[in-house]
């Protein structure tokens, strides 16, 4: 896999990351109880933060196309997997989430995994 590829694919991962956080944004901005009535659905249309990670999503998806007409489906999604890593810490550190142990170790493995896969 060349540098290029590797380095798109770490970028899709960053963005899916962030998609995923500005979801968590857009969640906690989201004011009373969501029901399938017009005040809640204008409330999602019209979030920033909700309508921002899509529109990231979005690209991320064209990038992702592009970058497998001549990649590896099997390599591109472990490199793509790394947003399971960017997530959790962004969760600790953006949202003060718990960090324990066992989440440090699943990182470790899926870094491990990564590793062992892509090498």
């Amino acid at each position: 896999m060349s540098w290029t590829k590797l380095g798109v694919l770490i970028l899709l991962a960053v963005m899916m990351a962030c998609g995923q956080l500005l979801f968590k944004v857009a969640a906690q901005t989201i004011k009373g109880p969501i029901a399938p009535n017009l005040h809640s659905i204008v409330q999602l249309v019209f979030n920033p933060y909700l309508v921002t990670s899509l529109a990231i999503y979005g690209v991320a998806t064209i990038l992702w196309v592009l970058l497998l007409r001549d990649t590896d489906l099997s390599k591109a999604y472990l490199v793509f997997a790394l947003s399971l890593v960017f997530v959790p810490l962004a969760g600790t550190f953006l949202f003060h989430e718990p960090f324990s142990f066992q989440l440090l170790l699943g990182i470790a493995i899926i870094l491990l995994g990564l590793a062992v896969a892509v090498w």
